[in-house]
């Protein structure tokens, strides 16, 4: 009997008190309450990166833009969707990554990607692939400008 009640008394006190001091901080920063944050001239929208099934339009473009790279817009459904494709890539595991997509003016878009290559010592698929990447845009009558690096 005397050898479990430490246990016990541990196992108590780590439920009671264990608990309370295990928080953890926010992931994300937020500005000091009371401070104003200065409004930039350029904001971030909200995208949607799409998966197929695509509408026909997009899916003729994707054809177009897969295999030589580079990116193409596609209006269609009351939005415009940018294609964006990374040509020709030696092995699997490469893909396309959106860093920010910024409204510049009333109808002006600014989209930054890069390729993002396989990590360094992981298995890749020996074959040659073509990483793309759709994203749709909630204004349809869009001027796209796609930063690719």
């Amino acid at each position: 009997m005397m050898n479990i009640f430490p246990g016990l008394l541990l196992a108590a006190s780590l439920c009671v008190t264990g608990a309370s001091s295990m928080s953890l901080p926010h992931p994300t920063a937020s500005a000091p309450a009371g401070k104003e944050v200065a409004p930039s001239a350029v904001e971030a929208v909200p995208y949607e990166a799409v998966a197929a099934p695509y509408p026909p339009a997009v899916t003729e473009a994707l054809k177009k833009v897969r295999k030589s790279g580079g990116h193409t817009v596609v209006r269609a459904n009351g939005k415009a969707y940018v294609v964006i494709g990374a040509g020709q890539k030696p092995t699997g595991g490469y893909r396309i990554v959106t860093d920010q997509v910024k409204r510049t003016g009333p109808h002006a878009f600014t989209v930054r990607v890069h390729v993002q290559p396989p990590a360094p010592g992981a298995l890749k698929t020996q074959a040659i692939s073509y990483p793309t990447l759709v994203i749709a845009l909630p204004d349809q009558q869009a001027k796209v400008s796609v930063q690719i690096r």
